[in-house]
This record gives C-alpha cells, structure tokens and sequence, in this order.
C-alpha cells in the first residue's frame, strides 16, 4: 500500500474547468473514509486566492496544466464553501452536490448508524492506495 503522497502532489496545482480555463489554485484534498479515495478538493478562489470552494471530483482528470474538471468556472467559483479542517457533513456534502447539479454517491447500502458524507483530510500517518490518476 502506498500513502496519499501522489493525491496531495496536486495541492497547489491548477484547477482548470471544462474548456480549460484555470478557475484557482488547489487547496486541499479531501478522501472518502470507506473508500480511501480522493473525493473532493477546494479550489483558491478571489482576487487573493482567499475562499475556498469545494468541487467534486467526479469526472475529474490529470492534464499537463493541472486537474480539469467537468464544470464551469463561474460554477466552481460560486460553489459552498466550508471550513477546510474538519469532515464533510451530510448537509454540506448535499449542498455541494446539489450545487454541482449531481445525485450524491451512495456506494453500497450503509446502516443507520454509518452515515454518509464523511470526508476528511488524510492524517499524517494514514496510509491508502494510490488513485490520483484514476479520477475520471
């Protein structure tokens, strides 16, 4: 198993919308607990790159000039925007989903007591496999 370093090399890199106009810098990436995926990132977005704006990685790929995805620019600019250091909650996960025009991944049936919407930053000594460039 291989740690979450080739998914946090794209901290700081360029986030391009869909035709590939660059919309910000990448902040953050965020994993699915269950899967060990990446599953979101923020985008730096403001004069100063100062907001940040969650954007699903859903039909995202790796191209020379950064990470593209599958959405407008004024659509990711004007995205929700959490604070970065804590999971996802259920409410924001929808709204954001919401936001992006998307139904929210639900991947295998999940018991009452397991929610869904619990995406976090990895910890330092987390470890997982590698799937950055398998995004789309």
């Amino acid at each position: 198993m291989a740690d979450y370093s080739g998914a946090r090399r794209l901290v700081g890199n360029r986030l391009l919308d869909s035709v590939g106009t660059v919309v910000g810098r990448i902040g953050q990436v965020f994993f699915d607990d269950r899967t060990r995926e990446p599953a979101w990132v923020t985008v730096r977005t403001g004069v100063f790159g100062t907001g940040e704006s969650f954007v699903p990685l859903r039909g995202a790929h790796v191209v020379d000039e950064g990470l593209q995805v599958p959405f407008d620019a004024e659509t990711v600019r004007s995205a929700p925007s959490f604070a970065v250091d804590r999971h996802i909650s259920v409410e924001q996960e929808d709204a954001v989903f919401a936001h992006y025009g998307l139904a929210p991944e639900v991947p295998v049936p999940r018991a009452e007591d397991r929610p869904r919407g619990r995406h976090r930053k990895p910890d330092p000594g987390d470890v997982g496999e590698e799937h950055v460039d398998q995004l789309g």
